[in-house]
């Protein structure tokens, strides 16, 4: 799921704060190859298959409002650029002037904004605390350096937000007895178990397969330390969107337009990925062909259930298009008969595609 932070300060920019943090974070839009600006994470176009026109308008005009969007956090990812690289320029050794060193110090400070940052969004904290954001980011960053592991996954380790978890908890005031800091401290402790076997397991799995394991570890996880706390302890922790765990990411490549449009587009994405040849492409047709069913039909299940009021969990909603892309990749890899190298690019290939089908509006008819 990502891969190595950058070191320095700027570097953190340009690798993992923009790969791994804005994921977590963020409710990113792409644009998608081959298609236009499309919904991402935060919007699902579940249209029926053969809309209506109007139909066909209001996913229209989601796709604009998401253009706007990215084009919002494209400016704010610029912004955040800047002052990192000012930060790092103002302290060539690497890290921000008076940064925290520890995630005790930053609990201290994220305790004292809480009334700040109480029910916002990351990307909508104020800025008084956005110092405080980048102090997180750069933590962060020399964690995955250290421990040897992607950007997002240092975040999710014990040792990343669960011990800023518990450390944040230890602010509290009147402070906590010494009785009280030793059950936090086992709370933290006994997420390490499942945490370590993830890890083991992560070298045998996919990308895709890594994204699912890892978000059902970081609930676990930081579910395992909700459980143990005193009711006031669960309502601050919940206070903070930055202890949720947040969905697998559902598609970040949305396609969207006739059968004939979506099928093309789909296939030249894949073969790009997997670099296949001409007659690996002719292989994968059924494969693409499926596919696009399957996932239409997930999208019309899900714009139902919606439609019908049903609040639809994230995880549940993006980890079943997580599930449907890893049970294609085993099928295209069946039907290509990939190479060992397209097998190492298949195991890498962490893209999720959303595809909306729908029929052209009828001609008028004639006068």
């Amino acid at each position: 799921m990502g891969g190595k932070a950058g070191w320095g300060i700027a570097g953190l920019v340009a690798g993992a704060l923009l790969s791994a943090l804005l994921f977590k974070f963020v409710e990113s839009r792409r644009v998608a190859p081959g298609g236009g600006e499309t919904p991402g994470h935060g919007e699902s176009v579940t249209a029926p298959v053969g809309g209506e026109a109007t139909e066909v308008e209001r996913l229209r005009g989601q796709v604009a409002t998401s253009k706007k969007d990215s084009e919002a956090l494209r400016a704010e990812i610029v912004e955040l650029r800047g002052k990192l690289e000012a930060a790092g320029k103002a302290n060539p050794g690497g890290g921000t002037p008076g940064a925290a060193k520890s995630w005790r110090e930053i609990a201290a400070k994220l305790y004292k904004l809480r009334d700040l940052v109480k029910g916002k969004k990351w990307d909508d904290w104020p800025a008084e605390a956005k110092n405080l954001q980048l102090e997180m980011f750069q933590m962060v960053g020399e964690l995955s350096r250290r421990l040897g592991m992607p950007f997002d996954e240092a975040l999710m380790s014990p040792e990343g937000l669960p011990r800023l978890l518990v450390d944040m908890l230890e602010q509290t005031e009147p402070p906590p007895s010494p009785e009280e800091k030793a059950r936090l401290e086992a709370l933290l402790e006994s997420v390490v178990p499942d945490w370590k076997a993830y890890d083991e397991s992560r070298a045998t799995l996919s990308k895709l397969e890594q994204r699912l394991a890892m978000a059902d570890c970081g609930r676990k996880t930081l579910g395992a330390i909700l459980d143990g706390l005193r009711p006031e302890q669960v309502e601050l922790a919940k206070g903070y969107e930055v202890f949720e765990v947040h969905d697998e990411g559902g598609p970040s490549t949305w396609l969207e337009g006739t059968r004939e449009k979506v099928t093309k587009d789909l296939t030249a994405n894949w073969v790009s990925a997997l670099k296949l040849d001409p007659l690996q492409q002719s292989s994968i047709a059924p494969v693409v062909d499926e596919y696009i069913n399957k996932a239409q039909e997930l999208n019309n299940a899900l714009w139902k259930r919606k439609q019908a009021g049903e609040e639809i969990p994230r995880k549940d909603e993006y980890g079943a298009q997580v599930a449907l892309m890893i049970e294609t990749q085993k099928k295209l890899a069946l039907a290509a008969r990939l190479t060992e190298e397209q097998a190492k690019a298949m195991k890498d290939w962490g893209e999720v595609y959303g595809v909306n089908v729908y029929q052209p509006p009828p001609p008028p008819p004639p006068r």
